[in-house]
């Protein structure tokens, strides 16, 4: 989130993985100008999930836009394979140049915190 919010206050747009210098956890997938990084370790998948970028960048609206995504690989105690967290992006009602993040989560009971992230 921090990288992405200092990204976004500088050129008020929502940037992907390489252009943020995010680097997954595990074996990593290069994605290119229009998106499609991601990372795999053996309990998940992580994904730069937005789409519609341009030159690694796409605009900060009022539309919340999925910006990073984590897939269960496997069964987690209570959380069934395929269980998915994201967090999505949009425009803040607040001052330009930031933006609000909102956390979701299939699966709270693995990560009762999850849903706090950006806030």
């Amino acid at each position: 989130m921090k990288l992405q919010q200092a990204y976004i206050s500088e050129a008020v747009a929502i940037g992907n993985w390489q252009i943020i210098g995010y680097k997954g956890p595990g074996d990593n997938t290069t994605g290119n100008a229009t998106g499609g990084a991601s990372s795999t370790t053996t309990n998940f998948t992580y994904a730069d999930k937005a789409s519609g970028y341009t030159n690694n960048t796409v605009a900060l609206s009022s539309d919340a836009v999925e910006g990073f995504a984590v897939t269960s690989n496997v069964k987690l105690n209570d959380c069934t394979a395929a269980k998915h967290w994201y967090v999505t992006v949009a425009k803040s009602t607040g001052s330009e140049g930031e933006a609000a993040f909102e956390a979701v989560t299939d699966c709270a009971e693995l990560t009762p915190n999850f849903s706090k992230i950006g806030k």
